[in-house]
């Protein structure tokens, strides 16, 4: 590495990934789900629409959050709320 940057971590770990497809009424999902730093929190990766978010059981109760992190619509939140709740 050059000292042009500052590397505040490079860290190697491993994880045990759980990866799950699902056809909803809507699309196809396609998920990694793994444990998060956090004991009540999984990393949720959406490996189609490059999109993640770290989830506690807690956070499918608020209102849009879901939607906001995967950017899906309500109906198609409401439908990734109920598998995801069934799975975690």
């Amino acid at each position: 590495m050059t000292n042009k940057f500052k590397v505040l971590l490079d860290e190697t770990v491993e994880k045990e990934v759980r990866y799950i497809s699902f056809m909803g009424n809507f699309h196809r999902y396609d998920f990694a789900i793994m444990d998060g730093q956090e004991p009540n929190k999984k990393i949720i990766i959406d490996l189609r629409n490059n999109r993640f978010a770290a989830i506690s059981k807690e956070d499918f109760s608020k209102e849009g959050e879901i939607e906001h992190s995967f950017h899906v619509t309500e109906m198609e939140g409401d439908e990734l709320r109920e598998f995801l709740g069934e799975i975690l």
